[in-house]
């Protein structure tokens, strides 16, 4: 017998994270939640706003390692995103080919000229003010 459970599951991905400042409710009814996922149905198109823990424990989409990501920079501009984020932000749009490309090299170096840092904290920024818009 299909399970139609983990089928369902397959038909849904992540469009969009965002930190919030006044608490929503999710639609499982669990209050509070600030990490908040859009997620898309690729069948029928439908958007649902859900917390960041139902999206990692019934669909297993990268949500938590992007909020982890964007904490550690709001904390600390000059701290490094994680692969994950720069791709998700670079299918978004927010981010171009270049950046992205930048940026993942720049990860792997331990000393960075200024340009090279103020460029890295130029992108940190522009991601950290879409995600919380």
């Amino acid at each position: 017998m299909k399970d139609w459970r983990s089928d369902a599951k397959h038909e849904w991905h992540l469009v969009d994270v965002h930190l919030v400042d006044e608490p929503e409710t999710c639609l499982c009814n669990h209050f509070p939640i600030i990490e908040i996922c859009t997620i898309g149905n690729s069948r029928n198109g439908n958007l649902a706003r859900i917390g960041n823990h139902c999206v990692k424990k019934f669909l297993g989409l990268p949500s938590n390692i992007i909020f982890q990501a964007i904490k550690r920079v709001r904390k600390d501009v000059k701290k490094s995103l994680n692969e994950e984020t720069l791709v998700h932000y670079f299918e978004k749009g927010i981010i171009n080919e270049w950046e992205k490309k930048f940026y993942l090299g720049a990860m792997n170096k331990r000393l960075l000229t200024d340009k090279q840092w103020n460029k890295k904290v130029e992108i940190n920024t522009k991601i950290i003010r879409k995600i919380s818009s």
